[in-house]
């Protein structure tokens, strides 16, 4: 669905597990202007890993923050992930992008292994490829389960904003390196493959993109969560106590064989992102070998984990490649938290009204 025009204001919504992000912002085809960036604070028990517990305390949430902050614009962009959402590489020989649906319609059943009738499938064009002298489309396939689309364009409805799209992480992390050509003023986003690594709450997502292109995405599922529930298990801290320590590292990827608390939690927090990194380092295996040339030219950090220190270093350590946290970008003109916020000003691009 269009909007009516591109140059009315957007207000794009970023679904977490811990916290519901909102940017009221405009996207240009020279820039991304943003007006205002809210976050809502979410329990589990309400929403969890893309799935609505309880809509009419999120709806109430909803509504409070557009007022409370004052937001003008009604039109409203959605954008989610999930366990839940299947995604799938596939090829197919180089037809019209008109063709693409119908033969994606008439094989869903042999590409992905579910019911049609329970899930909405989009698929995302990844570049083309020569197959002996046949050139092909790598394309991916992403299913959502329907009452996921459903239950977030309703919340969204009765909140009294208009959905207009529901996007996936992956895509929006894809579209705003795709539209920017600087990150942090020096790593190029052009012709080099990134590896973007969200590290969320309940799960962190990789996703590698080569000239806005997704190559691979996945979803790993270790996040905060993970490391505060390890923690705990350790320390009688609460889980504020615990959130706030693992904030107050002074360098995470500094290594000391002393037996302080400090040391104690330290070890416990490298050991997890341990978990993490030897996950990731899965599915860059999987990449580097699945075309020659294949290369991962940096490693791009999001998330609540990328504000621990030290983990930039930890990461570039462990794989032997630059990594960074991401801080700015040169056509997004914003002093707010891009690590936080990235997601949902991603979801405001829309290349095909450009």
């Amino acid at each position: 669905m269009k909007l009516p025009s591109i140059s009315r204001k957007v207000l794009s919504i970023d679904f977490g597990s811990k916290e519901i992000k909102l940017i009221e912002g405009r996207y240009t085809k020279n820039n991304i202007q943003i007006f205002k960036a809210i976050t809502i604070p979410v329990e589990s028990h309400f929403y969890k890993d893309g799935e609505i517990l309880d809509k009419d305390i999120l709806v109430t949430m909803l509504k409070n923050a557009l007022k409370e902050n004052k937001i003008s614009t009604d039109l409203a962009y959605g954008i989610i992930n999930s366990s839940s959402i299947i995604t799938r590489e596939i090829t197919i020989p180089k037809v019209s992008e008109k063709e693409i649906a119908s033969i994606i319609e008439y094989q869903l059943s042999d590409f992905l292994p579910i019911n049609p009738e329970n899930y909405v499938v989009d698929y995302l064009l990844m570049g083309n490829k020569i197959e002996g002298e046949v050139e092909k489309l790598n394309i991916l396939l992403i299913g959502i389960p329907k009452d996921m689309v459903i239950s977030h364009l309703e919340l969204i409805k009765q909140s009294g904003l208009e959905p207009q799209i529901l996007d996936y992480q992956g895509n929006t992390m894809a579209k705003l390196l795709k539209f920017n050509g600087l990150v942090n003023e020096f790593y190029n986003t052009r012709d080099l493959s990134i590896a973007s690594i969200d590290m969320g709450y309940s799960s962190s997502k990789l996703t590698i993109i080569k000239n806005g292109n997704i190559e691979v995405t996945r979803i790993i599922d270790v996040g905060a969560e993970t490391i505060y529930e390890n923690l705990s298990s350790f320390f009688d801290y609460s889980w504020e106590d615990i959130e706030n320590k693992v904030i107050e590292i002074e360098d995470v990827s500094i290594v000391k064989e002393e037996f302080t608390d400090y040391y104690r939690m330290l070890n416990i927090v490298r050991t997890t992102i341990a978990d993490l990194m030897e996950k990731v380092e899965m599915v860059f295996r999987y990449y580097l070998t699945r075309e020659i040339g294949n290369i991962i030219n940096f490693i791009l950090l999001q998330g609540s984990l990328s504000n621990i220190k030290g983990m930039d270093n930890l990461f570039s350590n462990y794989f032997n490649i630059p990594a960074v946290k991401l801080s700015n970008l040169d056509r997004v003109k914003w002093s707010g938290d891009l690590s936080k916020f990235s997601n949902a000003i991603g979801g405001l691009i829309r290349f095909d009204e450009v």
